[in-house]
């Protein structure tokens, strides 16, 4: 990896970590450029492999599907490992699914490093409320934009950095020597773990034990026979309006 792709891949990194404002605050940000599979595309561009890159944040994507950060609890960090993962797969040539594997401990270290981030924003507002409290507009804006963020580039970018940099030489050495047998049970592990992403999810979103049936249509559209995305898509849509629109009146609450 060449220092110019390191930089970049770490400096996205870091705009689109969940504290960054610069890419359109959170909603853009975090919950479209922080996601692995936009990750995947952002890193195969700079690597000159778009769709290798897509796969694998794809396959990272999978395992963090059914991810939430509720009340700025964070169980991993989807966008270290997403472009951090995503770029040490390519650098190495692993395959997607142990890509999936090399991107869990990533996410542990991003989340530390959130940790640590907000253990320092903690200490900090205490001094951004006598600033707000004295009237003092210049140094409140600094409080409360310029310093976090200071502190968020050098806590996410030079980690981020450090390791695709000096990291992906000694992980692609690494590679060399890991055993077949070890490279096997690596590979079937990672291409578990996505469907372990699903299954949280789906147990989010089957509020009722009726919805299993859809999920069943959709993998037998998948499986058995062998559909395109668009068109299960499509039937997808077809039978949420079929269901909605048969739901007795007033079920809905919110709805004219």
């Amino acid at each position: 990896m060449t220092l110019i792709q390191a930089i970049l891949i770490a400096l996205f990194a870091y705009l689109g970590w969940i504290a960054s404002p610069w890419l359109g605050g959170q909603g853009i940000s975090y919950h479209v450029f922080g996601k692995p599979l936009v990750a995947g595309l952002i890193v195969g561009i700079i690597m000159g492999d778009v769709t290798s890159g897509v796969i694998i944040g794809a396959t990272i994507n999978a395992l963090y599907v059914g991810a939430v950060t509720p009340g700025g609890a964070m169980s991993s960090d989807i966008t270290f490992a997403g472009y951090v993962g995503t770029a040490l797969a390519l650098s190495t040539g692993v395959t997607a699914e142990m890509a999936v594997s090399i991107a869990v401990p990533l996410g542990l270290i991003g989340t530390f490093v959130w940790q640590l981030f907000a253990t320092i924003n903690s200490v900090l507002v205490h001094k951004t409320d006598d600033y707000a409290a004295q009237g003092d507009v210049a140094k409140l804006t600094f409080m409360t934009i310029g310093l976090p963020q200071i502190i968020a580039f050098v806590l996410r970018f030079f980690p981020a950095f450090l390791v695709l940099y000096f990291g992906a030489s000694a992980a692609s050495d690494i590679v060399q020597y890991i055993p077949d047998w070890l490279t096997n049970i690596i590979t079937v592990i990672g291409g578990m773990l996505p469907a372990l992403g699903m299954a949280v999810l789906l147990k989010m979103l089957l509020t009722t034990r009726s919805l299993m049936g859809y999920f069943i249509v959709g993998f037998i559209a998948v499986t058995a026979l062998k559909l395109p995305i668009f068109t299960i898509a499509v039937i997808g849509t077809a039978l949420a309006m079929i269901s909605f629109l048969n739901k007795p009146k007033g079920e809905y609450a919110d709805v004219d």
